[in-house]
């Protein structure tokens, strides 16, 4: 009797630890999936960063980088980094609020020019 009452003690804590804290985490992955918005800033599973352009059912769209869009399964979103519809903010503050993300992407794309300056392409 003594060890019928330990095992049954032993599964309800295993239902409060594992199971219930599951269920929670669960719960609010789907509302954040349902809450998602066209122009959210997201984060994926894989830590790829982006804006939501487009949803296509399961999937959406996302920019990644100015014209640069990848396809990624909904599921995958896994928090809402941040709005980037800034109404309030106007174009003269905007390099001073530009992300460490947007800095990085520049100066890559600074490098690539300046790469590409001394290649000469013959189009013929």
């Amino acid at each position: 009797m003594g060890q019928l009452i330990i095992l049954a003690v032993f599964a309800v804590l295993m239902y409060v630890l594992l199971i219930l804290p599951q269920q929670k985490r669960v719960k609010e992955q789907q509302a954040l999936l349902r809450s998602l918005k066209e122009g959210d800033h997201v984060l994926t599973t894989s830590g790829v960063y982006g804006n939501i352009v487009e949803f296509e059912g399961p999937v959406l769209w996302l920019e990644v980088a100015k014209g640069v869009e990848i396809k990624v399964a909904r599921e995958a979103v896994t928090s809402i980094v941040g709005d980037t519809s800034n109404d309030d903010a106007s174009d003269d503050d905007a390099p001073a609020k530009k992300s460490k993300l947007e800095k990085f992407q520049e100066s890559l794309a600074e490098k690539t020019d300046s790469a590409d300056d001394g290649v000469e392409v013959d189009d013929e």
